[in-house]
């Protein structure tokens, strides 16, 4: 798989570490519960073998095993470097956080002088291992399609005592390298058509899988009227595209990913900072493309539907205005009151679609949509909602289980009169009549087009754009890049409730 970047290779060694012959040797060392480094097994043996620095370093004090924190050792021309993971009786979310995030940061700054290293996971559990594997890649992301030199990378991930689904852990990382590399591509070189090609070619290699692209002319004939809109203003017309996956059973659960390619507010223009990023406002098609991926190429055991509804929100002559009412493709009239709210007209209208045509059985949709879901969690957090209890529970034991994190939101049925009331013309606006609770009303918005489906609706405008979280970005996330937050979320999640 490769869109802009090819992930490292995974593959599974055995024999002795020492002489295996790679260059740098990650080895994971625990913290026990007196604080001291665990160095009764794997870490301990490899120590031994080299002469026992890292013993003497804990002797005396200047290795405690702490989250990230490395003792290199040098033998027979090869770096060990011992990461510390922190306390091995930490709860099983935080502990496999401590995995990625410490092994994340080991490969990234072997990415920066190494092709390829060997990760030790003889120390790991099950789901630890698996993790410290996922991580390793991870760390290990360049995307470099765009300059002009590219820079040293890992490009093979030796994978010692591992006892894993090493095909898993490489799909996995796959459809995060995929997420990743849609969400920062620069608009010039990945306009809505552009996605489109490049959607039918990836996925034309996956079983069970159908690819079809909605053209510009046949969004307008058949009545997208909120992904029309929004898009036609770009001299790159608007396409949406429809991954269908049939390898699984029953009705399909629906993705849908905000996908607006480069969101310049329209008519209602952003101001610098805010537009810099917003190459990144296709975050959630990215993670509905990630999800897709994974889904398909582990041959997911329910169907599913993914659609991206891909946009450039620009101004020009074409370009919708404020105070336009627009028909949606379900045929509710909807009065613009901000052309910069235009993420909730474009899913709304593949939603309804998913409802009503796709015949979906539930609806999962991702969307960089509010900046007041920024202000409320942080750069890091997913705001999501909800009417189903049971669905909430699975999507948070997905999220302990990922690393990608989540709150729970609410839906006020009362903040409903600030849509209908922002509209003397239609049958609702898209933005509310005051300035507070705009997430809340952004997600009410979207529930009106579910026409009644079983819905989650994922927030993501923090931790997707990724930018903002400057020094407390997990370790394995690329510096300065949307992460592809939320593909490992959506597919730990169909697998948990569909099996």
């Amino acid at each position: 798989m490769v869109l802009y970047t090819r992930p490292p290779t995974l593959e599974r060694v055995e024999g002795d570490i020492l002489s295996l012959g790679f260059k740098s040797i990650v080895v994971p060392v625990w913290q026990g519960p007196e604080g001291q480094p665990v160095l009764e097994d794997l870490a301990g043996q490899v120590d031994e073998s080299i002469g026992g620095p890292l013993r003497n370093a804990v002797e005396a004090g200047g290795f405690k095993a702490g989250v990230g924190e490395v003792f290199k050792a040098y033998h027979g021309g090869s770096e060990i470097v011992f990461v510390g993971l922190g306390s091995s009786g930490a709860g099983d979310g935080e502990r496999l956080e401590n995995v990625r995030r410490a092994v994340g940061k080991a490969f990234k700054e072997l990415a920066e002088s190494r092709e390829e290293a060997l990760l030790c996971t003889g120390n790991l559990g099950g789901e630890e291992a698996l993790e410290a594997v996922i991580a390793a890649a991870l760390g290990s992301y360049r995307l470099d399609a765009f300059r002009s030199k590219p820079r040293m990378k890992i490009r093979r991930i030796g994978v010692h005592g591992f006892q894993g689904d090493i095909e898993l852990a490489g799909a996995i990382v796959e459809g995060v390298y995929l997420a990743r590399d849609v969400a920062n591509a620069p608009p010039n070189h990945l306009t809505p058509s552009r996605l489109a090609e490049a959607v039918r070619d990836l996925f034309s290699r996956l079983p069970n899988v159908d690819v079809e692209v909605f053209s510009y002319d046949r969004l307008v004939r058949e009545g997208f009227g909120g992904i029309v809109n929004v898009g036609k203003g770009s001299s790159s017309k608007p396409r949406l595209i429809v991954i269908r996956y049939t390898g699984g059973e029953g009705d399909p659960i629906a993705l849908v990913g905000k996908t607006v390619v480069f969101d310049t507010g329209g008519i209602n223009l952003k101001t610098s900072p805010w537009i810099t990023s917003m190459r990144s406002d296709k975050a959630g098609g990215a993670a509905v493309l990630g999800a897709s991926w994974i889904l398909a190429k582990t041959k997911s055991k329910t169907n599913f539907v993914a659609l991206l509804p891909a946009v450039i929100n620009a101004p020009s002559g074409e370009s919708y205005l404020p105070s336009d009412v627009i028909r949606m493709w379900d045929g509710t009239m909807v009065e613009v009151g901000n052309t910069d709210a235009e993420g909730r007209l474009i899913i709304a209208d593949a939603i309804a679609y998913a409802a009503k045509e796709v015949g979906a059985r539930e609806i999962v949709d991702l969307a960089t949509l509010t900046g007041a879901m920024m202000v409320a969690l942080g750069p890091l957090i997913a705001g999501y909602f909800t009417r189903n209890d049971e669905d909430a529970a699975k999507l948070e034991e997905a999220a302990r289980a990922t690393g990608d994190r989540v709150w729970r939101m609410p839906l006020v049925d009362e903040y409903k009169k600030l849509l209908s009331k922002s509209s003397p013309l239609g049958d609702v606006g898209n933005v509310s009549t005051i300035r507070y609770g705009g997430a809340i009303t952004a997600a009410l918005f979207l529930e009106r087009f579910t026409h009644g489906k079983p819905w989650i609706h994922l927030d993501i405008a923090g931790p997707g754009i990724g930018t903002d979280a400057g020094p407390t970005a997990p370790e394995y996330w690329p510096d300065g890049l949307a992460p592809g937050y939320g593909a490992r979320l959506v597919y730990e999640y169909v697998k948990r409730k569909y099996g």
